[in-house]
């Protein structure tokens, strides 16, 4: 206790010593050192008040030069006021920053001194711009330079001056909003300033970088486009049929102004025209030109038209996006079709009736229909008509014919039509001949009219082929990527690992002994191929041989040259394919089977330069049989959730055997 009282009483002592001392040092009432001013503030406290309103001044700057150059370019008292305003208000600003940074000390010199050179960067990049202008492109001679070498500069000047100017404002608007609240503070904290420059800088940099890789990726002819509604690129079909043209080509499509179908048609169009000169190709709104609009009779917005000398087609897609999605999806089909009707007359495809064809209604098992072959020459500006024995299939065929098919029949030809096609054959006609080995008829003096000998023997293969009913029948469905290099199927024999065709149920064909056609066997089968002779659909060692059969074959013999331009050339032309199924419905949801038939068309048209694909992005049709709809239903009934289960099970017993070894 006396301690403690003892130290109570030193402290108090020590108290009344420092007040006794603060009273000591303080100046007397009236006394002259009273009447002395304060000391004034050291270099460096209190900033500036000016600082402030230099960057809302910089962006007024910026903001009169934009609307001088770009929203008033055409009114030149009021473009000049306003770019010359701009221009001298960015020059005083920045030549007060550099100002103010001479006049302050320590940290406030080095963040003046930055932002100043900042402004000084965003004041080089206006000048450079305008370096772009016809004044400055007069000025430096720019304007008088080759137009190859004005283009690479005016690129170049572009670029140039908005990556400064991006990488000059940014940092410095970043800087100055960090700097603000410190302006009248005693000391700013520099760090932080410096900090909020470089973000800019980094943020400034990352955008320039970004530009100029869309920039360049603009410069290439690429586009993916992943949209579900995206438009099918021009085909190499369409690009081959584009480049056949001699006569100039004019395609107009009426959209309106900031129409997103229109935008996809336009990409789609350029595409067209830069793979011939003959074409031209302008996007124009209805509504703007109503006299061009009649004159094409084009009453509707999303419609395009295509014209050479007096043949006109109109092409209608439909300017929503909503109802126009489908037809973007198909519109190289459908253009590609269009253009063949302007280009060429419309020829004539007939198709043999009366012996159980694949064309005719009565035949609808499995898909074994036509439907999408018709479709297929429809789109290749064909007619189609029908030629049984009342059409002169017996006696003469018509003069009309373009090209005869005979697709499929399940009955003998009669002699006398044998012999009607073979005539014209003969006098320079086109056939196509699609022979079946399942008819169980013989179909072997269609092929001898073209030089063939048919073995009607289904061929099988029990390594490489289709699975459809999952048994031994599948063998016989046969997978092909051996393809030669005639005309006839040089799409595929480009893209032959790519592009499989399948023969479900194909027989064999040979050459016949003596004749002077010229045959090329154009499609072969796989090593492994075998002849079912006994029809077990097994490879019996020792009766059955495997190897390479013919599957289909080019025929031709030319019997007048024709002129230099090959208009008058007569020439035999016919396509054998020993499996009629191969252009059936069921066999053309495989996208190569489609090709074939496209290009031995063309072939026998006359037309092979056009071979290639058409791009379509249409959905595919999902169909399901009764069995594949009950093994789904039980596998989404009782299959998942008795998997989930037993997992779920699983992992918790598992769990509890780990507790149980832990404890």
């Amino acid at each position: 206790m006396k301690d403690q009282k003892t130290q109570a009483d030193e402290a108090e002592i020590s108290g009344e010593e420092a007040s006794a001392a603060q009273r000591a040092a303080a100046p007397a009432p009236g006394s002259e050192q009273e009447a002395l001013p304060a000391p004034a503030a050291q270099p460096g406290a209190p900033a500036l008040s000016a600082g402030g309103w230099m960057v809302p001044a910089y962006a007024g700057a910026l903001l009169a030069i934009f609307l001088g150059e770009r929203v008033v370019p055409t009114i030149d008292g009021l473009r000049y006021a306003l770019s010359g305003l701009g221009l001298l208000t960015l020059v005083l600003v920045t030549a007060l920053r550099f100002a103010t940074a001479v006049r302050e000390t320590g940290e406030r010199r080095v963040v003046e001194r930055a932002l100043a050179i900042l402004s000084a960067l965003g004041v080089v990049a206006v000048a450079a711009y305008f370096t772009t202008t016809d004044a400055g492109r007069n000025l430096l001679g720019v304007s008088q330079a080759a137009p190859e070498l004005r283009a690479r500069i005016d690129a170049a000047t572009m670029v140039g001056w908005i990556a400064l100017l991006v990488i000059a404002t940014v940092p410095l608007f970043f800087g100055e909003a960090a700097l603000a609240p410190m302006r009248r503070a005693e000391r700013i904290e520099g760090r932080r300033v410096r900090a909020a420059t470089l973000s800019g800088v980094t943020l400034a940099f990352a955008a320039v970088y970004s530009a100029l890789f869309v920039y360049a990726a603009s410069q290439l002819d690429l586009k993916a486009d992943f949209s579900y509604y995206r438009t099918a690129r021009p085909g190499e079909s369409t690009k081959r049929v584009a480049e056949s043209l001699t006569e100039p080509l004019k395609i107009t499509a009426f959209f309106p102004q900031q129409s997103e179908v229109g935008a996809e048609v336009e990409g789609y169009l350029r595409e067209v025209k830069a793979a011939s000169p003959q074409v031209t190709v302008e996007m124009q709104d209805r509504l703007l030109v109503p006299a061009l609009a009649k004159e094409a009779k084009v009453t509707q917005d999303g419609v395009i038209v295509l014209s050479r000398d007096t043949s006109r087609e109109t092409l209608t897609i439909g300017a929503d996006i909503k109802t126009a999605g489908a037809k973007l999806k198909s519109l190289d089909a459908d253009f590609q079709k269009a253009l063949l009707k302007v280009i060429r007359a419309q020829r004539t495809a007939y198709l043999t009736v009366g012996h159980g064809e694949m064309n005719e209604a009565t035949t609808a098992a499995e898909g074994r229909t036509a439907k999408n072959l018709r479709k297929l020459l429809e789109s290749q500006n064909y007619a189609i008509k029908d030629l049984g024995l009342a059409q002169g299939l017996g006696s003469e065929l018509p003069k009309d014919a373009g090209v005869v098919i005979v697709l499929g029949p399940q009955k003998e030809f009669l002699p006398e039509e044998v012999a009607a096609l073979k005539r014209y054959a003969d006098g320079g006609g086109h056939l196509l001949l699609a022979l079946d080995p399942e008819a169980k008829v013989d179909l072997s003096p269609l092929a001898g009219a073209v030089g063939l000998t048919w073995k009607p023997e289904v061929l099988a293969n029990d390594r490489v082929h289709v699975r459809r009913r999952f048994n031994d029948s599948d063998h016989a469905m046969l997978v092909s990527t051996r393809y030669s290099s005639h005309a006839s199927v040089s799409t595929l024999s480009r893209h032959a690992q790519q592009a499989p065709t399948i023969f479900p149920g194909a027989s064999s064909l040979d050459k016949a002994e003596g004749g002077d056609l010229k045959i090329d066997f154009v499609v072969r089968s796989l090593g492994e191929t075998f002849a079912d002779a006994n029809g077990n659909f097994k490879f019996d060692d020792g009766s059955e041989k495997r190897n390479a059969y013919n599957l289909a074959a080019a025929v031709s013999k030319e019997l007048a040259p024709g002129g230099g331009d090959g208009k008058d050339k007569k020439e035999l032309r016919a396509f054998v394919v020993a499996d009629a199924d191969v252009f059936s419905d069921a066999a053309f949801r495989n996208e190569p089977n489609i090709v074939l038939a496209l290009d031995a068309f063309r072939w026998l048209g006359g037309e092979e330069s056009f071979a290639g694909e058409i791009t379509t992005n249409e959905d595919v049709r999902i169909e399901h049989t009764k069995e594949k709809d009950q093994v789904w239903f039980w596998a989404t009934i009782l299959v998942a959730p008795a998997m989930v289960l037993g997992l779920g099970l699983f992992i918790t017993r598992r769990g509890r055997r780990a507790s149980g070894r832990r404890a």
